[in-house]
């Protein structure tokens, strides 16, 4: 070393500043591109990662099955669903509601789904109608039509063959208005009525009009409301058996079996009752058979 110089020599062994941080930066640029190295792996190649251990299950959800994913069947191949029965379809009709509450209130009791049809302007036909829509069953307006005989034309509301047209229209949204959810209309009494034509006609029209439907008691056999209703495009079916023209619980019995034979024999039949005692007592003695045997239904269902 020259004589005078101020530095000191350097130590044996020791590392430059500089050197220092290269290192450092070495390091840290090492680091950062394994991460991402490895990143970029895993975005590649997602499932070579190595297998995950699935979740451990508990020994009450081992037992629980888990849910299965229904097959999705193209509509073409869909079936039509099954019929509920192949049995004979049978509907009754309980005519004359409104006049006799207690006899009323035990019909619309019964377990089985009747049809009530009430007449206009009867004292208890509010009330009965309210318990009928209550338990779901069919409600109709019992229409009263001109009778052959002038001696039962006294019923409030009868329509007849002398009115005319608006008359009748005025008169029949009168006695619709005391049933105000009735589904269809069948006449009381009618044998003159329902045999004329031309008084057919005017009133179909407006039980088409109000999307009704048109059950014929048949009070007479020449009767030509079914006819005219199919041809006027009107729902309709006829009675099959009058149930209870005797009031004798066992007469009515004899009946209610006739009515079931019938129905073997077509596959569907009407029957009409009234709320007498007789009718309510033969119905609940042969409520068994006629389940059994039948599959009940509201007269909505036979209409077509």
């Amino acid at each position: 070393m020259p004589k005078g110089s101020s530095k000191k020599p350097a130590r044996k062994g020791a590392k430059k500043k500089g050197d220092r941080g290269v290192g450092f930066f070495c390091l840290f640029f090492f680091v950062v591109a394994t991460l991402a190295g490895g990143a970029y792996f895993m975005l590649l190649f997602p499932g070579k990662s190595g297998e995950i251990t699935p979740p451990q299950l508990s020994e009450q959800a081992k037992k629980k099955p888990l849910p299965q994913a229904q097959p999705v069947v193209p509509p073409h191949k869909k079936t039509a669903k099954k019929p509920r029965s192949d049995k004979p379809l049978v509907a009754i009709v309980i005519d004359d509601m409104g006049n006799r509450q207690n006899t009323g209130r035990a019909a619309i009791a019964l377990d089985l789904p009747l049809s009530f049809a009430f007449l206009p302007g009867t004292p208890f036909s509010a009330e009965l109608q309210k318990q009928a829509r209550a338990k779901g069953s069919d409600i109709l307006l019992h229409l009263p039509l001109e009778p052959m005989d002038p001696k039962w034309n006294g019923s409030p509301g009868t329509l007849t063959t002398a009115m005319s047209p608006e008359t009748m229209r005025t008169l029949f949204n009168e006695d619709l208005q005391t049933v105000p959810n009735a589904i269809g209309i069948n006449n009381h009494m009618g044998s003159r009525f329902t045999s004329n034509p031309e008084a057919m006609r005017t009133l179909l029209a407006l039980v088409r009009n109000r999307n009704l439907f048109f059950l014929d008691s048949v009070t007479a056999p020449q009767s030509v409301a079914t006819d005219l209703a199919r041809e006027m495009g009107v729902k309709t079916e006829r009675r099959t058996v009058f149930l209870d023209n005797d009031q004798n619980p066992d007469k009515i019995r004899a009946q209610l079996e006739l009515l079931v034979k019938l129905a073997g024999e077509h596959g569907q039949a009407v029957g009409i009752g009234h709320p007498y005692p007789a009718t309510v007592e033969a119905l609940r003695r042969y409520q068994t058979q006629l389940r059994s045997r039948t599959e009940m239904v509201g007269i909505h269902r036979l209409v077509r």
